[in-house]
């Protein structure tokens, strides 16, 4: 979540950005050429048919491989695909793979996009692009002004970017990492979250206290829902009770509930507003839509909305508390809670069958960055990824072991940041 500064009297200040300063050098990569022995063509004709039309359609995207008898996963672009082989370019600089020695296929990797705002005197227009497999930023694409909130579709085709300043959202083609639409929606566009089935992209709008509804499949604002006092996170999700969005309205310290089913007599209208603690930034929702966890900047505090009955639980946590990420880890279902104020990480049991449900069970304090804003976690639960804002970096966290393994520099001011798995198609 964007981590703007806060005055404790006048609640959060959402004109001021802080300013910072980045430079960009140029460097020269060597790429070397380094051949893989394999069979030859000669009695494999069925096998080189087959992998060169696959390759074929994949030519200038990203794919793993795993060869027969040999090493591990090998990731890269599809350069060229010749008569017996396949050119891979990547870190490693460039191979020439026999066909025939390649055992299988995976064009998916798992990546991480995080906003870069940047500043009022020097406002940002990127994305970059991390690959979670080596921890590197693999693009960098240009979208609208003070990007901030962004959200992956779940088939990874798509990811839709509030543009700040511009009052839009640009919508990004994950296999060529080219803006294919822009959509116009309300003042001050900041978070956004798409339908668990991805229909829907919903975008709050901080300068109207409003959320634009967007049709994923033409891209058009099909409705505007008014909410309560400067709408920051938003999270949707299928819970007990209906498929729901949560809105933290940062104004009147309240969370409004939307009916976000398109089958439900009362689509998107306001089915309950609940009040939460002081200054409520970002949301998130469980795996399972069973809890919503709020952050609440001013009193240091997170609160938990059962979501079957809109019951409430508040855990204290660290200093300012501005974004949220949960997932399942390999441990079970984890909160991570970024807690500006003091450069620290909450992490929360969010499991129900754990004695320690809803207690903050490990603080994680060394290697994070300067005012980290919000956390995501890979698919498998082993990483999470965290932007900070003053440091223009991405923290990276084990979760089997709650340390830091990783920073990775950015953009300026990186703010938000959404992964998932992304497939090239064959």
């Amino acid at each position: 979540m964007a981590n703007e500064q806060i005055d404790p009297e006048k609640g959060a200040d959402k004109d001021k950005l802080y300013v910072d300063e980045i430079k960009i050098e140029a460097e020269k990569v060597e790429m070397k050429v380094e051949k893989f022995s394999g069979p030859s063509e000669s009695g494999s004709t069925n096998c080189v048919r087959d992998l060169r039309k696959k390759l074929k359609r994949l030519q200038g995207q990203f794919i793993s491989l795993t060869l027969s008898g040999c090493c591990d996963t090998i990731q890269g672009s599809v350069f060229r695909v010749d008569k017996g082989s396949v050119i891979l370019t990547g870190d490693f600089g460039t191979r020439i793979i026999p066909m025939c020695s390649i055992s299988s296929i995976d064009p998916c990797r798992v990546l991480a996009y995080v906003t870069n705002t940047g500043t009022l005197a020097n406002l940002g227009n990127t994305v970059s692009v991390i690959n979670t497999a080596t921890d590197t930023v693999v693009a960098t694409i240009t979208v609208g002004n003070a990007p901030v909130g962004l959200a992956i579709t779940p088939d990874g085709t798509r990811i839709y970017v509030g543009n700040q300043f511009d009052g839009t959202v640009s919508v990004i083609n994950t296999a060529t990492n080219n803006t294919i639409a822009t959509v116009q929606v309300g003042t001050r566009p900041l978070l956004v979250a798409t339908t668990p089935d991805g229909s829907l992209a919903y975008v709050t709008n901080v300068g109207d206290n409003s959320v634009s509804v967007i049709d994923t499949a033409t891209n058009m604002v099909t409705a505007t829902i008014q909410v309560g006092t400067a709408p920051f996170g938003i999270t949707i999700g299928n819970t007990p009770a209906g498929t729901r969005a949560y809105v933290a309205n940062s104004g009147d310290a309240s969370v409004s509930v939307i009916d976000a089913n398109p089958n439900s007599p009362t689509f998107n209208t306001i089915l309950a507003t609940l009040q939460v603690g002081d200054t409520p930034i970002d949301v998130a929702i469980t795996p399972d839509g069973t809890s919503v966890y709020v952050t609440n900047a001013l009193d240091d505090t997170v609160s938990v909305i059962d979501t079957a009955t809109n019951t409430i639980v508040t855990i204290q946590v660290g200093s300012i508390p501005a974004g949220v990420g949960i997932g399942l880890t390999p441990d079970g279902s984890r909160v991570y809670v970024l807690n500006s104020g003091d450069n620290t990480i909450s992490v929360i049991d969010a499991d129900p069958n754990s004695p320690t449900f809803n207690t903050v069970i490990a603080t994680i304090t060394k290697g994070v960055g300067n005012s980290p804003s919000d956390a995501a976690l890979t698919p498998d639960g082993r990483k999470v990824y965290v932007p900070n804002n003053l440091s223009n970096n991405v923290s990276v966290i084990d979760t089997a072991t709650n340390t830091i393994i990783n920073s990775i520099p950015v953009g300026n001011i990186p703010n938000l940041v959404a992964v998932g798995r992304v497939c090239s198609l064959i």
